[in-house]
C-alpha cells in the first residue's frame, strides 16, 4: 500500500505525549490526538462527519490556497453525490441507543500490524523575498519508505453507559451541558432511585499546564450506593438521547477529556472521597430541555 502523509499526521523518531509525560516513539507515521478537544474529533462524537483540512506547511502560500480549494471542492462534491447515504448515517447515529453499551474512557494509539509505504518529500532552504529570513520550500521529490503506521486508537479503559447522570443543582453551571446542546431536565420533586457513586482512591493533577489548566486525573470505581432520595432541582442527564456519547465523555470521572479533566469540578473535588455526580441504571422520567 502506498500513501502520502495525510493532514494532521506526522513522521517522528522523537517522543509523543502520554498520560505520564513524554514517551519514546519509534519512527513511524502518526496521527493526531484522539481526544474531542481537537475539533474534528468533537464533531465525530456529536454523530457528524469531522473533516480536517490542512495544507502542506512547506508549500508556497498561493499553492496552499489552491490545494485547499481543491480539497474543499472534492469534499462538497462527494457529499452532494452521496447526500442520501450521509444523511442516513447521521440519522442512524442520532437514533441509536447507547444504554448499557461499553464506551471508551481512555485510549492509546495503535501500531499497524505491517509496515506501510509512506511517500516522503524533501525541502530546500530559500530566502523569504521580503524579510530575507530562511524558510523551507518543498522540492518535487517523492521518496518511499516502509514504516509502521499509527493511525488508529484502542480503548484502554471502558465503562457502561447508564440510564442517566444526576448532577447536583449547584454544579449545573460547572458542567455547562447547555453549551454543548446536551439534553437534560431538573427533578420537579424528590425522587427515590437506585444509584451508583464513584469512590475516589487517587486524585492527581498534571505538573505541566495546558491552555491554562492543570489536567486532573481520578482513580477509583463505581459502586452500588443503594436507594437514595435525590433532591428536587437535581439536573438529570438522560442517556437515551442523540448526544449520549458526548455526555458520557463530559461526565464520566475517568474520561480523559471531560469536565473533571478540565478542572471544572475542582471545587467539589477538593479533599473529596466521592465524585459529586451520581449515575443510575433506572429510568428517570421528565421533560428534556
Amino acid at each position: 500500500m502506498s500513501a502520502a502523509p495525510a493532514p494532521g499526521r506526522r513522521i517522528t523518531t522523537a517522543t509523543i505525549p502520554g498520560d505520564e509525560g513524554m514517551e519514546e516513539a519509534e519512527r513511524g507515521w502518526y496521527t493526531f490526538d484522539h481526544r474531542p478537544r481537537f475539533s474534528n474529533n468533537y464533531v465525530g462524537i456529536r454523530n457528524r462527519f469531522g473533516i480536517l483540512s490542512e495544507a502542506y506547511a512547506y508549500l508556497p502560500f498561493d499553492e496552499r490556497i489552491a490545494v485547499t480549494l481543491r480539497f474543499v471542492e472534492e469534499i462538497l462534491g462527494y457529499v452532494h453525490a452521496h447526500a442520501g447515504a450521509v444523511r442516513n448515517l447521521t440519522e442512524a447515529a442520532d437514533a441509536g441507543s447507547m444504554l448499557g453499551v461499553e464506551l471508551g474512557l481512555r485510549a492509546e494509539i495503535s501500531r499497524s500490524a505491517d509496515r506501510v509505504e509512506i511517500l516522503l518529500g524533501e525541502v530546500e532552504e530559500v530566502r523569504h523575498p521580503y524579510t530575507g529570513e530562511v524558510m523551507l520550500r518543498r522540492l518535487d521529490v517523492q521518496r518511499p519508505e516502509a514504516m509502521p503506521e499509527y493511525g488508529r486508537f484502542h480503548a484502554t479503559e471502558t465503562a457502561a453507559v447508564p440510564r442517566a447522570y444526576l448532577v447536583p443543582a449547584v454544579l449545573e453551571k460547572a458542567v455547562d451541558l447547555d453549551a454543548h446542546g446536551v439534553l437534560s431536565h431538573r427533578l420537579a420533586e424528590p425522587t427515590a432511585l437506585e444509584v451508583q457513586e464513584f469512590r475516589i482512591t487517587v486524585s492527581t493533577q498534571s505538573v505541566e499546564g495546558f491552555q491554562g489548566h492543570r489536567e486532573r486525573t481520578l482513580e477509583g470505581d463505581w459502586t452500588d450506593a443503594g436507594e437514595r432520595t435525590i433532591p428536587a432541582g437535581t439536573v438529570v442527564v438522560p442517556m437515551d438521547q442523540p448526544l449520549a456519547r458526548l455526555a458520557f465523555l463530559l461526565l464520566e470521572p475517568r474520561s480523559d477529556d471531560g469536565r473533571t479533566r478540565w478542572n471544572a469540578l475542582d471545587g467539589a473535588l477538593e479533599r473529596a472521597d466521592v465524585y459529586p455526580i451520581l449515575r443510575t441504571f433506572e429510568p428517570v422520567g421528565g421533560p428534556t430541555r
